[in-house]
């Protein structure tokens, strides 16, 4: 019969015909276009079977753990093997001339299929051929399911202090999942478009072509360990790695928009003595709020984050004289990278005692830009820009958005 059924009949139904439909309930065989109507993907169920080496030995055992073991034929189906308890096996002495590379495998020996006559399932040592370039052998019977490579060193024996089992042994195993499920290794062509892996810690989905990472944090926030470099969709969101919520714009990282946080500000809290006729940079002594890091001790702030930003500062002069009018005129300006901007320049004519002035702008900037508080006074001598007593000039820097 070509239509078979599990459990159907009163009598009649095979061991073929149960391990071939059961077989539907795992992950489907794509190694080959041809595999993918009849055949699952054999493998390991995770966690199982793990090779222990004995110290300064050649003996190893393998654990305990469950396997489908997929048959050659297409009808043959795939046969699930339980190893209850652990197995033991001796690896040969190596070549006195040569390396040599083992074969550790779970076989299902079925007379039926493969002419060994023999029913059985064992885990086996299948020894190779020394050779100055050793190959690894091939399986000589039974439908087979790698387990482990075991290089043999020219010499080896438990007579020279055995094998050292972390460089030896190169693990072969792997994993089977039920249909649907998530496979945990890379290294497979899918069978089906939305099937699911994981290769390396990445959710990947097969589109029925090829193997596409899967957004992380969808319809979430991406977590900042670690950091998302690039986003999957307009509109994923992320935390970057100073805590701050980010939106991909389907190109870059933007900073989630309505956010406004005071990022600078610096004041004078210590009188400074400032020349006629130039432009000179104000000393801010006191940092109030930093959130960035972005002051310098050269009174200079490095911008942290690209954006508009709304910058506001002042310079508070006193009088050069106490017994006559005051004289020209006092200034305050913002500097960007080494040079003044005229829209953030402001110049009062000099008052009794005290002056202040200054103002408020918006500017774009860039990460890296550089600012300072620049302050002028042309009274034709020198004159205090205030710091304490009551008085304090100020720099504040505050992003709005991107």
């Amino acid at each position: 019969m070509t239509v078979r059924a599990a459990w159907l009949t009163e009598n009649g139904q095979t061991r073929e015909d149960t391990r071939l439909t059961l077989s539907g309930l795992l992950t489907v065989n794509a190694y080959a276009a041809e595999n993918v109507p009849l055949k699952a993907r054999g493998g390991v169920v995770p966690g199982g079977l793990a090779l222990t080496g004995a110290t300064g030995g050649m003996t190893f055992t393998i654990g305990t753990g469950r396997a489908f073991v997929q048959g050659g034929r297409n009808n043959q189906g795939a046969y699930p093997v339980a190893v209850t308890e652990p197995e033991t096996l001796t690896v040969p002495a190596g070549d006195a001339q040569y390396n040599r590379i083992d074969l550790v495998e779970l076989v299902v020996r079925d007379g039926v299929y493969d002419g060994t006559a023999e029913t059985a399932a064992l885990v086996r040592l299948v020894q190779g051929t020394p050779a100055a370039t050793p190959v690894v052998p091939n399986t000589p019977d039974g439908s087979a399911l790698p387990l482990y490579r075991i290089l043999v060193p020219k010499g080896a024996s438990a007579g020279t202090g055995g094998l050292d089992w972390a460089s030896a042994v190169t693990n072969l195993r792997y994993p089977t999942v039920a249909l649907g499920g998530i496979v945990p290794a890379g290294n497979f062509n899918g069978a089906y478009a939305g099937q699911y892996r994981e290769d390396s810690g990445v959710l990947q989905r097969w589109d029925g072509t090829a193997w596409v990472p899967y957004p992380r944090s969808v319809g979430g926030i991406a977590p900042s360990a670690p950091l998302l470099v690039d986003g999957s969709y307009t509109g994923q969101y992320r935390e970057d790695a100073a805590g701050l919520l980010q939106r991909w714009n389907g190109s870059a990282w933007q900073y989630a928009e309505g956010r406004t946080t005071i990022l600078l500000s610096a004041s004078q809290t210590a009188p400074q003595s400032v020349a006629s006729g130039n432009w000179t940079q104000i000393t801010l002594n006191s940092v109030d709020v930093d959130d960035a890091g972005g002051w310098t001790g050269s009174n200079t702030y490095t911008v942290p984050r690209a954006g508009w930003w709304r910058l506001s500062f002042s310079v508070s002069w006193f009088s050069e004289s106490l017994t006559s009018s005051p004289t020209g005129s006092r200034g305050a300006r913002l500097h960007l990278n080494g040079a003044g901007v005229s829209r953030a320049t402001w110049l009062v004519g000099a008052g009794p005692l005290a002056t202040s002035v200054g103002g408020s702008c918006l500017l774009r900037l860039a990460v890296g830009d550089r600012l300072a508080l620049f302050g002028l006074q042309s009274s034709g001598t020198t004159v205090t820009a205030l710091g304490g007593s009551g008085y304090a000039s100020n720099l504040t820097a505050e992003w709005l958005r991107s």
